[in-house]
């Protein structure tokens, strides 16, 4: 308990420095985000190899960075977030069919692999069943994650998005304190009400400690949580400002709340699927006392791109 207190207290202090920071330069957010994709994806890989998905891990770990780069050309060259994304997919299909093809060309190594994994596909069969599984990697968790940077930089979005520019940084910060809240207090909630309440379980086969008690009890705290967060806001000038230019009401704040919870919720849940699927208590154990990193974002990455997609349909 003490060494899991002591990391908590560790992830805390690098979330707010992570914030502070943006003050001098978007960039350190951004590469911490980095940072953190890169472990999520290796534990990810680590976990797809005891299912019997395999992969190639070093372009897992590495696509991050290319994921980041592709975003800062497209934001560079003025292009919408619609387009984004959909080059995003590309570059990802064409990352697959160079996988594939390497494995091809490869074919000893491959061969070679495929003994020792005792493989009976076709060498065809295999390079593209694990070029396309090395592509799911790159969908989770860091393709989804990346929405955060969109986040932490949506007021150079203002091109495309009118509403989102001239907030002095306000309306990025606001967002990113929304979207941070989220996840955190669903978890720390859920946890707390389905310890006291007990209840009926709510996925005993893939999570046996959680109960539809704690699920609703995280909805119904978290939509507290970010309407007192929606307030404070609305007495701070600054932040009043930002509230009034893209119509920001306390009933979005509720709508946001559930829709971000559910996510969240979904996003733990499928990562103890993942868990439990390649047989293992923890995706990695890299934070002492919280297992891996992935364990600690695994909300986030569902309800993230929750939060952008609502703020930018409904809102921005």
């Amino acid at each position: 308990m003490k060494q899991r207190i002591i990391t908590g207290l560790g992830i805390i202090a690098l979330i707010i420095l992570a914030f502070f920071s943006r003050m001098l330069t978007l960039y350190v957010f951004d590469v911490c985000v980095g940072v953190i994709a890169v472990f999520a994806s290796l534990e990810l890989s680590s976990l797809m190899k005891k299912m019997g998905y395999y992969n190639f891990a070093v372009i897992m770990g590495l696509y991050p960075t290319i994921c980041y780069l592709t975003l800062m050309l497209c934001l560079h060259f003025e292009l919408s977030i619609y387009l984004i994304f959909v080059i995003q997919i590309a570059v990802m299909i064409l990352l697959a069919c160079g996988l594939a093809l390497y494995s091809l060309i490869a074919k000893r190594r491959t061969q070679a692999e495929m003994k020792i994994r005792e493989s009976k596909l076709p060498i065809k069969t295999y390079s593209i069943h694990k070029a396309i599984q090395t592509m799911l990697g790159f969908i989770y968790p860091m393709f989804l994650f990346e929405f955060l940077i969109v986040i932490n930089r949506i007021e150079e979005f203002g091109y495309a998005l009118p509403n989102a520019a001239g907030h002095s940084g306000n309306l990025a910060f606001m967002l990113l304190i929304f979207t941070v809240l989220i996840p955190i207090i669903t978890d720390t909630f859920a946890y707390l009400m389905g310890s006291l309440i007990g209840g009926k379980k709510l996925c005993p086969k893939i999570s046996p400690n959680k109960t539809w008690a704690g699920a609703v009890g995280g909805v119904i705290w978290t939509i507290l949580a970010l309407l007192a967060t929606f307030f404070i806001f609305s007495v701070i000038p600054a932040y009043a400002s930002v509230m009034a230019s893209i119509g920001l009401e306390f009933w979005h704040i509720i709508i946001l709340g559930l829709v971000g919870s559910v996510a969240a919720q979904a996003g733990d849940i499928f990562e103890s699927y993942l868990k439990r699927k390649a047989e293992m208590k923890d995706s990695g154990n890299l934070l002492p006392g919280h297992g891996g990193v992935l364990d600690r974002i695994d909300s986030h990455i569902f309800s993230i791109p929750v939060t952008l997609l609502f703020f930018i349909f409904f809102l921005v």
